[in-house]
């Protein structure tokens, strides 16, 4: 059963993909949005964070995750070191 991304853990793209997809994040650059998304800085454009990864990653931007005190709890907490290394994040 592939229904959710933690049934696919064998596969690095899907989970890189799934890193930030928790439709309970709160992005405070983004006003409050729920969901995967974020502020590309500098130009403005909202993304989802995968998106928003990938383009720095394009651009040779560095990486910074600031997150709340229960980023990386829970069941998948290996997957919020691995996917976020992933995603470029150092």
């Amino acid at each position: 059963d592939f229904s959710s991304l933690g049934a696919r853990r064998g596969c690095a793209e899907v989970m890189a993909r799934g890193t930030f997809s928790n439709l309970r994040l709160v992005n405070l650059l983004m006003h409050g949005k729920v969901g995967p998304w974020t502020l590309h800085i500098p130009s403005g454009d909202e993304l989802l964070i995968y998106d928003a990864a990938e383009r720095y990653q394009r651009e040779g931007a560095e990486m910074v995750i600031i997150a709340g005190a229960d980023y990386g709890t829970g069941s998948s907490r290996d997957w919020a070191a691995k996917g976020t290394k992933l995603l470029g994040v150092k």
